[in-house]
């Protein structure tokens, strides 16, 4: 009997809709992908810059998100997609290293669609 319960209860688990998203879920994206960028390989005269420059528009989207500006926070992550985008195509993203462009763009996404689901939230819902 007990192991009937036990199914039935991580069936109704398995089948739960997935928890909103929170703030707190959505800087760890960020923080992530930081760490991420941190680890990618930039290459040519200009990638301690480039570097820097994709770190300070996560840095940015964070202090929107903390802000409570979702949209602000999604341009600027946008904006480093974008831009991870750019480096890649100009070949300044090493593809041989254990986190590649692909890594970074994913990433992005992931942290996207957090903040996404924090306007969701937001939304009214028709009645």
């Amino acid at each position: 009997m007990v192991g009937l319960t036990l199914s039935v209860l991580l069936m109704l688990m398995a089948t739960a809709p997935a928890q909103a998203q929170t703030l707190t879920d959505c800087q760890a994206e960020i923080t992530d992908l930081k760490s991420l960028t941190v680890s990618a390989t930039f290459l040519g005269k200009n990638a301690a810059k480039a570097e820097e420059g994709l770190l300070l528009k996560l840095d940015n989207a964070s202090v929107k998100l903390d802000e409570g500006k979702y949209q602000d926070a999604i341009d600027k992550l946008t904006d480093f997609k974008n831009t991870v985008i750019a480096l890649d195509a100009g070949g300044k993203i090493d593809p041989d290293n254990d986190i590649n462009a692909s890594d970074l763009e994913a990433g992005a996404d992931e942290a996207i669609a957090c903040v996404q689901g924090l306007i969701d939230a937001q939304a009214p819902t028709a009645a």
